[in-house]
């Protein structure tokens, strides 16, 4: 009897464990993984819709320094780029205003730097300097005497506007070939050399190198010559004794009878650019005392003087729509 008492407690507590185990489930059904979520596009900055004016000046806080800035010529408003370096030259826009190329004097490399100063890039790594976009803002033309040549004189060079794809156009190491150009029409390229064995000279080429013709032929050294917006006129610095300079134009083929004076001052008078119209020139000029920059029309005429301080403001060019 006490064993039967016992089996039945056992089994009732048994009973009571199953009674209360849980009903089997199913395991549950593979979760699909979250889809990632897309990284939104940076918001693009927008591009420059007035005519501005970069250009390199002393006015920022250390005037043994410069560096570049932007005048917006509707609003007089001046903006600084901030571009890290101690001096800085030679600023030109990309076409479609969104980037600056400009060199670095002591290293001679050139640069690009967006137009709000950000993304600063170093296109080179050896001396080159004086560079200009092609039209469509694809390449980069610009002098160099990277490749140690009998004679230290620059010639030029063409790379995709990244930097890659360098080619020499250009290669003669007894004369100086420089200051390149891009013409408007995009299938030129004016430049100053000494091929001429006497003065410095403008000549005009293909874009490959090819069939270079000389453009002027005069009794002085030209210094500095910039191509209208559709490449049929060409402005230039002609030095008249001491360190006085005239801005004239002439047409690119030549004709003597096309030379026009702009300037007639005992001033120095250099770096020109056109507006996109080309109805006027921007320069600069120490006819005041001090250099600044000025702006004329094409004729000469109704100088305007954009800027009027202390400070040193020089190699102008413009953008516009």
């Amino acid at each position: 009897m006490r064993r039967l008492l016992v089996f039945l407690l056992v089994l009732a507590i048994s009973l009571g464990a199953c009674a209360q185990a849980p009903e089997p489930t199913e395991p549950p059904a593979p979760t699909k993984p979250p889809e990632p979520t897309a990284t939104p596009e940076p918001t693009p900055i927008p591009l420059p819709t007035g005519p501005r004016v970069v250009f390199v000046s002393n006015r920022g806080d250390d005037p043994d320094k410069s560096d570049l800035y932007i005048l917006d010529l509707e609003t007089n408003e001046i903006t600084p780029l901030n571009t890290g370096f101690d001096a800085v030259v030679l600023p030109k826009w990309s076409p479609d205003g969104s980037k600056i190329l400009f060199a670095v004097p002591g290293v001679w490399n050139l640069y690009t730097i967006d137009f709000d100063g950000g993304d600063l890039t170093q296109l080179t790594d050896f001396s080159s300097n004086n560079g200009d976009w092609s039209p469509d803002g694809s390449q980069i033309v610009f002098q160099s005497d990277h490749q140690n040549e009998p004679k230290d004189t620059p010639d030029i060079y063409i790379m995709d506007a990244d930097g890659s794809n360098l080619v020499e156009i250009l290669d003669d190491p007894d004369v100086p070939d420089f200051n390149p150009r891009w013409s408007g029409n995009g299938e030129e390229i004016i430049f100053i050399s000494g091929r001429g064995g006497e003065n410095l000279e403008i000549y005009l080429m293909k874009t490959d190198g090819s069939d270079i013709v000389p453009v002027t032929d005069s009794n002085s050294n030209i210094r500095d010559a910039s191509p209208s917006p559709d490449g049929e006129r060409i402005a230039f610095t002609y030095p008249q004794g001491g360190n006085f300079t005239d801005l004239y134009i002439i047409d690119k083929d030549g004709d003597l009878d096309s030379v026009f004076r702009l300037t007639k001052d005992a001033t120095y008078d250099d770096g020109t650019t056109w507006t996109t119209d080309g109805k006027q020139i921007i320069f600069y000029s120490d006819r005041t005392g001090n250099t600044d920059l000025w702006m004329m029309d094409v004729d000469g005429s109704n100088p305007v003087q954009l800027m009027d301080d202390e400070y040193y403001d020089a190699y102008p060019d413009y953008w516009g729509p």
